[in-house]
């Protein structure tokens, strides 16, 4: 597919700060564009790292913010992000008095005639005429709708095809899973594309939700699609969508099956079940350490760790308290841990976990506890209220006690899924800085993060007293 950004070959030295990470890089563009630019580099830098530009334009030093998208063997292509005016019209007004006269700027293919517009992306070619930079940015928004409706018609004509082998009896499985999956993936990465190039953030959920409409004939066969747009226990993210995540076994029938392995294996779904395991790892070594402790869980679900950690509870005289929001999923816990033979060493109670920032209160309520866990529900709060709330619940431990909560990396999976796919965007978007930074600021700089097995999950762990 063709690029759709208006840019000209360039040479221009760049200062590379990296966000971070001490001292700054040198290089130089090869070429430059409103929306990004492409860095000649012997260094590499991973995709997803962000990072600040610095480079002479006009007469001026352009500063910008920016996010590598990819690597390749001669540099690095770099996505600005959200662009000032000041810094737009400057870019603008460089690339007009640089730009090529034979190739199209913002799609760069070539001019086979004298016709106004590129007769493969269809923007006009003048970038000299007046008022040309708000008509080339409809054009372009327009250009990239255009394109979402063409291939949303692609996707469900693919599917539609597989369905109809399906029903058909002519289809090997692996074939069918493997173009499914296949399917669904180039449909994510145009939808990664379109939202780097439409920045009109209003337009863009309204595109997402006529995605979900168009497509729910389809999609929502999956059992783990459709639970995940409507969300029937009321929140998202509950306790029946992350115990059948774990269990990692499709539900539906038909090509509903097929599309509920895309889910599973979806990074976050992988993230899950690999929270799971690193929970259960963590706790173990501390559940061991020493006999009778107290542990509270804040936002259990099911209760699935806890679980498949009974015998060493049991061994280690555990004195377990638990609260979530949903009553059902205390219900399903509290069936699940007493038939692990935990009934008479676990408590739970519906609690929100907003109201845990009076710290007396929290005392009275729970008592001291040896070890703070939550796997899930801090992802879904707000910084305000994540501030207030370490600074009441490290007022609870014990001496020598342990806060562990996990966090998701938003650097190490791709969001669209939760955006275009099914409605799971109310947890937000942090990166390991950004988690730091929230320690950091409550009065805990020392805090230790380790990660699951597929680097998505952080466990942030502080131990009272400062020692980690």
């Amino acid at each position: 597919m063709a690029r759709l950004d208006a840019r000209c070959k360039i040479r221009i030295p760049v200062i590379i700060v990296v966000k971070g990470q001490d001292g700054n890089l040198e290089s130089v563009t090869s070429n430059l564009g409103v929306g990004g630019a492409f860095i000649n580099s012997s260094f590499s830098l991973p995709e997803n790292t962000h990072l600040r530009l610095r480079a002479p334009l006009l007469g001026r030093e352009l500063e910008v913010e920016g996010k590598v998208l990819r690597r390749e063997d001669n540099g690095v292509a770099v996505k600005f992000l959200e662009v000032g005016e000041e810094e737009k019209s400057a870019l603008w007004e460089y690339i007009r008095g640089n730009i090529e006269k034979t190739t199209c700027p913002n799609c760069g293919a070539a001019f086979e005639n004298e016709s106004a517009r590129c007769s493969n992306c269809g923007i006009e070619r003048d970038l000299g005429q007046p008022a040309y930079r708000d008509k080339y940015e409809e054009q372009q928004v327009s250009s990239w709708c255009s394109l979402l409706d063409l291939e949303i018609d692609r996707f469900l004509g693919t599917m539609d095809e597989l369905e109809a082998r399906l029903l058909g009896g002519i289809y090997e499985h692996d074939e069918i899973l493997k173009k499914t999956h296949a399917a669904i993936d180039e449909m994510m990465a145009f939808c990664v594309k379109f939202e780097q190039n439409v920045q009109d953030r209003e337009l863009v959920a309204k595109k997402q939700n006529e995605f979900k409409d168009k497509t729910a004939y389809m999609l929502c066969k999956s059992w783990f699609m459709n639970h995940a747009r409507i969300w029937p226990q009321g929140y998202q993210g509950d306790y029946k969508m992350l115990d059948r995540i774990y269990k990692n076994i499709p539900l539906s029938e038909g090509i509903g099956s097929f599309i509920d392995c895309y889910f599973l294996d979806y990074s976050l779904s992988r993230a899950v079940r690999g929270r799971l395991l690193k929970a259960k790892e963590i706790l173990t070594q501390e559940f061991l350490k020493k006999k009778d402790q107290s542990f509270f869980d804040i936002g259990c679900g099911s209760s699935r760790d806890l679980f498949e950690m009974s015998a060493t509870i049991i061994n280690s005289d555990i004195r377990v308290a638990c609260i979530d929001i949903d009553e059902d999923a205390l219900r399903f816990s509290m069936e699940r841990l007493t038939y692990a033979g935990l009934g008479d060493l676990i408590q739970l109670r519906k609690y929100n976990v907003a109201r845990m920032i009076n710290r007396a209160r929290n005392l009275k309520e729970f008592g001291a506890q040896d070890i703070i866990y939550s796997a899930g529900v801090f992802n879904y709060l707000p910084d305000s209220l994540i501030l207030n709330l370490l600074g009441a619940l490290y007022e609870l431990l014990n001496p020598g006690g342990k806060m562990i909560i996990a966090f998701e990396d938003a650097e190490q999976y791709r969001r669209q899924e939760v955006h275009w796919l099914v409605n799971w965007d109310s947890f937000l978007q942090r990166a390991e800085p950004d988690c730091r930074a929230l320690f950091s600021a409550s009065g805990f700089p020392a805090v230790d993060i380790r990660r699951d097995e597929t680097g998505v999950i952080m466990f942030c762990t502080l131990e009272k007293d400062g020692s980690l």
